[in-house]
């Protein structure tokens, strides 16, 4: 859990870009997530994303755990064009998935 206690200087800015610019590593559409589901408080209270902080506004984070998931490697055929003790290169088929994503 970090505080973070707002400046005069920082008064009337949206609470997501002051998370932000604390530098705490978090992307943008993170903070926002966070906001949205009660990991970012504002005096104790869930505020929206929207909220202009005010001088000494006390701001809570609490970081939120990475979810464990399940991957399960698929044997895919590759088309290996150069491969070294450093370095591969791979000539990926359009719509192949490189990542896991949400769906």
């Amino acid at each position: 859990m970090q505080e973070y206690i707002i400046k005069k200087e920082e008064e009337n800015v949206r609470i997501d870009k002051i998370i932000g610019n604390i530098g705490n590593g978090l992307s943008r559409t993170t903070i926002q997530r966070m906001i949205e589901n009660g990991n970012i408080l504002v005096n104790g209270k869930k505020v929206k994303v929207s909220y202009k902080v005010a001088e000494g506004d006390i701001v809570i984070i609490q970081k939120e755990e990475p979810l464990e998931v399940d991957l399960i490697p698929q044997n895919i055929p590759l088309d290996i064009i150069y491969e070294d003790d450093d370095i591969l290169i791979v000539n990926k088929q359009k719509g192949m998935v490189v990542h896991p994503g949400a769906r």
